[in-house]
């Protein structure tokens, strides 16, 4: 093989790799706010049920994660909680399908591809300030938009606003 061969299967492997890299939140530390009246409760393999307010989310480890949603088509900056940090608090990592619901009912289901395709953020805000109803908050998760559009598994449907309950499917 040619050097010049060489070295263009060795570019496109690195923009193969760019492009099928997973963007990742990076950690932040956040100031105390006052949030929007607001719960996310979490419902155990056990049925022990745990409900966060947005202020009692962010006692997990906190990050941010800048990009644009369906409904942003300028960059925001969100920022809370991982969602596998919560499941892992809960033991529910392992958990092949999880339910989630929103506080006016929408359902969408979480198989294991797309819990796992890209970080998924619970997000309390939104270009710090606390995240609103209006702006499809007070809890939403957001998945980087690079990551949504490469990644067949993952859908406007996982992008919840108003997030009010996960549970496991059975």
């Amino acid at each position: 093989m040619t050097a010049f061969r060489i070295s263009c299967v060795a570019v496109f492997m690195l923009l193969l790799g760019a492009m099928t890299a997973v963007a990742e939140p990076r950690s932040a530390v956040l100031t105390e706010i006052v949030h929007a009246e607001a719960a996310l409760e979490v419902i155990g393999l056990d049925g022990q049920r745990t409900i966060y307010s947005p202020a009692e989310l962010e006692q997990f480890p906190t990050y941010q994660l800048t990009t644009v949603t369906p409904w942003r088509d300028k960059p925001a900056v969100f920022a809370g909680v991982l969602l596998s940090d919560v499941l892992a608090h809960h033991n529910l990592l392992s958990a092949d399908e999880l339910l989630v619901t929103a506080e006016n009912e929408f359902t969408v289901s979480f198989d294991r591809a797309a819990l796992t395709a890209a970080p998924i953020l619970i997000a309390t805000r939104v270009n710090g300030a606390p995240h609103s109803r209006r702006s499809r908050g007070p809890i939403q998760f957001v998945i980087d938009d690079h990551d949504m559009r490469s990644r067949e598994v993952l859908t406007e449907s996982h992008l919840v606003w108003m997030a009010a309950r996960i549970e496991v499917v059975r």
